[in-house]
């Protein structure tokens, strides 16, 4: 059984692959981790059934309209799907590692992949003055709660950009944005850091997704659907809070400008989804005068 955590354990699954050892896999968790994964195997020629406790695929930054077309693009890419039933363990069997599912059932393969999310080592900081939850707490500053010592990064649990509220936002722009507030405050700056924020892209799929910001405490909802393209814009208070869209991404970095901004959007009524919402509207409304 492997973890997908470092450069290492990659390098080891391919070889294991492409020396044929492996030609049939089970991953557990169905996150971005375990679907791009899943995609890299299937191409690879394994067989891959992916094993997630959810109902549908990346629960935790797709709404069920755009997880549906991702698990239909992973099912028409032949990777399996066992959703709604949680994995309970890694089992040992004469032929090898297998995963037990809540119920009993086994699953056997050749390959089994831990791929349940991001989990920060801070057990080498345990009994220290150092304050760890789910990651290291740091403040505005990137400070811990020791005098001297910053943190950032994928171990860094940080204030979200819109709640406030600590999570550990696992992705590499924050991870850059934090580093380079964390070495500067080191050095005697004085700089503050606005927050981490949520996105995620998917472009080996098929189907190209992209999920910035969160779909929780909106109070309203703005979707379109075009062929083989749809759009959904999180609203709270007539602000972006989040938003997915699915085949033409295009305008991701459009409803991400406007997030971060906190603009309110209300002007655009439901035309703020439209397929043909972009930057032209943007431009349009600043020459016409228009404000949101």
């Amino acid at each position: 059984m492997l973890d997908f955590k470092s450069l290492r354990k990659a390098e080891m699954l391919v070889a294991w692959v492409r020396n044929g050892e492996a030609r049939k896999a089970l991953i557990v968790g169905h996150g971005f981790i375990g679907v791009e994964l899943a995609l890299m195997l299937s191409d690879l020629g394994v067989a891959v059934t992916v094993v997630g406790r959810r109902p549908w695929v990346m629960p935790r930054v797709l709404d069920r309209p755009t997880s549906d077309m991702a698990r239909n693009a992973l099912e028409g890419r032949g990777v399996g799907l066992r959703l709604g039933i949680p994995a309970e363990a890694f089992i040992e069997t004469v032929t090898g590692t297998a995963v037990r599912l809540v119920g009993g059932e086994v699953l056997h393969a050749d390959l089994v992949v831990a791929a349940t999310g991001v989990k920060p080592h801070v057990e080498f900081i345990d009994g220290t003055d150092i304050v760890t939850d789910w990651g290291v707490h740091v403040d505005d500053h990137m400070r811990t709660t020791v005098a001297g010592i910053y943190a950032a990064g994928d171990v860094a649990e940080a204030a979200d950009w819109l709640t406030g509220e600590r999570y550990v936002h696992a992705i590499f722009p924050n991870a850059v944005a934090q580093a380079k507030i964390a070495a500067a405050n080191a050095l005697g700056a004085d700089i503050t850091y606005d927050g981490a924020e949520s996105m995620n892209s998917l472009k080996h799929l098929g189907v190209p997704i992209v999920a910035i910001g969160t779909t929780e405490g909106a109070d309203d909802v703005l979707r379109s659907e075009q062929g083989e393209a749809r759009r959904s814009v999180y609203l709270s208070n007539g602000r972006i809070i989040g938003a997915q869209l699915a085949g033409d991404i295009a305008a991701a970095g459009v409803y991400r400008s406007l997030m971060l901004k906190r603009a309110d959007v209300r002007a655009y009524g439901p035309g703020l989804a439209a397929p043909s919402f972009g930057y032209a509207a943007i431009v349009s409304d600043a020459l016409s005068g228009s404000t949101c």
